[in-house]
C-alpha cells in the first residue's frame, strides 16, 4: 500500500485552508457590514419622526455613527442630546450597537410642508331647514346644527367641481354615485320604476317600501324611461305630419314625466310645467295645440 508524499495536493471536495479562512473573513466583514447597516436603518425609528426628518445618517465607522444635519446649530443642538440617541438606538440594536454619534454639517433636505386644507364654505342655511323640516322638539337644534354640517361638506365638494348626482342630488365624482349605482341595479326598484311609468301617483307610497335613496332611483330610472319613449312619440309625430294617436299619446306620456319630475299630481300641473319637458316633445306638442 503506497502512501502520498508531503508535498502532494489532496483532491476531492475538501476544501482548503485558505479557503476556509477566506470564507470565515468574508463572513466577518459581510457580519460587521450588516451591524453598520441596522444602525442606519433603527435610526428613525430611535430618534422619532420629528428629528429624523431633519437628519440623515451617513455611515458608521467603528463604533461612531455618524449623522448629517442642515446646519451647525442643529448640529450643537443634537450634539448635547446625543445620549439620549444612544440610548434609544442601542435598546434596538442590542450586542455590538454604537458607541458615540458624531453630528455633521451635510444635505438634508428641508421636510416638506403637508398642503393646507382649503377650508370649507358657510352652510347653505336654507337646504339645512328644508332636512330638518320634520324634526320637532329638543333634537331640532341639534338636527340642524348637523344638517348645516353636511350643506357645508356639500358645497366643498361642488367648489372641488364635483357634480349634483342625478339621484340624489348630493355632490360626488362619479355620475350617478357610488351609493345611486348600486340602489339602481336593485330588483325592488327597478320594478317600482316601471311601475312609475304607468301611475306616477304611487310616487309618495314608495318611501315606506324602499326608503328616500330607493325612491329617488325609481323615479330616475322611471324619467329615463319615459324621456326615451317621449323622443320616439315625438318622432313618430313629425313624420306622420301630427295624424294618429301619436301625439294624443304623446300628451298623455309627457303628463306622466312632468308629474314625476314636479312631484306632484297630473291634474295639477300647468302650462308653466311644461319646461321640464325634454325639447323636441314640447316643441311637438306646442305645434300641435
Amino acid at each position: 500500500m503506497s502512501m502520498k508524499g508531503k508535498g502532494s495536493r489532496r483532491t476531492g471536495n475538501t476544501r482548503s485552508l485558505g479557503d476556509l479562512m477566506g470564507a470565515t473573513l468574508g463572513t466577518a466583514r459581510l457580519a460587521r457590514g450588516v451591524g453598520r447597516a441596522r444602525a442606519i436603518i433603527l435610526w428613525p425609528q430611535a430618534v422619532g419622526p420629528e428629528i429624523a426628518r431633519m437628519t440623515r445618517p451617513r455611515s458608521q465607522q467603528g463604533g461612531t455613527l455618524f449623522v448629517e444635519v442642515r446646519d451647525s446649530a442643529t448640529a450643537h443642538h443634537l450634539t448635547l442630546q446625543r445620549h439620549h440617541f444612544l440610548k434609544s438606538l442601542n435598546a434596538l440594536l442590542g450586542e455590538g450597537g454604537v458607541n458615540e454619534i458624531r453630528f455633521t454639517v451635510g444635505t438634508v433636505r428641508a421636510p416638506a410642508l403637508a398642503p393646507r386644507a382649503a377650508p370649507l364654505p358657510a352652510p347653505d342655511r336654507a337646504r339645512a331647514q328644508s332636512l330638518v323640516r320634520n324634526v320637532e322638539g329638543e333634537l331640532k337644534e341639534v338636527a340642524l346644527r348637523a344638517a348645516e354640517a353636511i350643506t357645508r361638506a356639500r358645497k366643498w365638494r361642488e367648489e372641488q367641481g364635483w357634480r349634483p348626482c342625478p339621484v340624489c342630488g348630493e355632490a360626488s365624482r362619479e355620475q350617478p354615485c357610488r351609493a345611486c349605482a348600486l340602489t339602481l341595479e336593485d330588483p325592488n326598484v327597478r320594478r317600482a320604476a316601471r311601475a312609475l311609468t304607468r301611475a306616477p301617483e304611487r310616487l309618495p307610497m314608495l318611501p315606506a317600501i324602499l326608503g328616500d335613496s330607493g325612491t329617488n332611483a325609481a323615479r330616475f330610472l322611471a324619467l329615463e324611461t319615459l324621456e326615451d319613449q317621449l323622443g320616439l312619440l315625438a318622432l313618430e309625430c313629425v313624420r306622420g305630419g301630427g295624424e294618429g294617436n301619436y301625439r294624443e299619446f304623446l300628451a298623455q306620456q309627457a303628463d306622466i314625466y312632468l308629474a314625476l319630475a314636479h312631484r306632484k299630481p297630473r291634474s295639477v300641473l300647468t302650462k308653466a310645467d311644461r319646461t321640464l319637458l325634454p325639447e323636441r316633445a314640447r316643441r311637438v306638442l306646442e305645434a300641435g295645440r
